[in-house]
Order: C-alpha cells, then structure tokens, then sequence
C-alpha cells in the first residue's frame, strides 16, 4: 500500500508540475513551438539522473546495513519520484503530439526540430544529473 501511496502522490505532483510547466512555457515562450513538452522532458531527465545516482548508492550498500529507512528511501526515490513524480511531469507521448501535430500541418522543420531538440537535450540531462551528483561525492 505505501508503494501505491508513494506513486499516486507523485504522479498527482508530476501531472500538476507537468500542467504548470505548459502554461508558463506558452506565455513565456508562445505557441509557436512546443516549449512546455521540451521542458519537463528535459528537466525531467535531469532529475531522472539525480535520482538513478541515489538510487544506485542505496543499493550499493551490503544487505546487512540496508536498514527499514534505507527500504523507505529507496522506496520514496523508486516509486515516489521516478515512477509517480517523473512518469507524470515527463511527456513522451505529449512529444509523440506535438511532433506529429507540427508534421501534419507542414512544418516539418518545427518538427525535426522538435526531435533533435527532445533527443539531444534530454539525453544531455541525464548525464548532467549523473555528473553532478557523482562531483557531490
């Protein structure tokens, strides 16, 4: 049950951060090209790597020393935050959209764009979290 507690509060967290990011990315940024989508997938991995960072450091440790706070840790940043929090805030099928969305009304350079954008950037922010919580060491 709390692992079911975990991945409804995030997600419910997720899906408003994911509904916030949109409407201050069109006004911030306008509709012309979809800012909110490649914000959350990019912001979100990069949270995606913080929390693979701790996770693998939890999960390092020995069965001995693996505590009941450490299992709710693990549990929080597993269930709470990737699974909940992140699989609501991150957008891949909004992507799928938002990128056929611009094909099929002939701009296929917005939508190339879309992709690499999408692509490069996310991955970018996957190794960045990585990075940064490894120079925390």
């Amino acid at each position: 049950m709390r692992d079911v507690l975990f991945v409804a509060v995030g997600g419910s967290l997720g899906a408003l951060s994911r509904y916030g990011a949109g409407l201050a990315a069109a006004k911030f940024f306008g509709k012309g090209f979809p800012w909110g989508t490649l914000l959350v997938n990019v912001g979100g991995c990069f949270i995606m790597g913080i929390v693979l960072e701790l996770m693998l450091d939890l999960e390092a440790r020995s069965t001995e020393t693996i505590t009941p706070a450490l299992r709710l840790q693990m549990a929080f940043w597993r269930q709470g935050v990737a699974i909940g929090f992140l699989g609501a805030l991150t957008t891949f099928s909004t992507f799928g959209a938002d990128t056929l969305r611009e094909l099929e009304g002939g701009r296929p350079l917005i939508s190339l764009a879309n992709v690499a954008a999408n692509l490069v950037l996310s991955l970018a922010a996957v190794w960045v979290g990585v990075a940064v919580m490894r120079a925390m060491d």
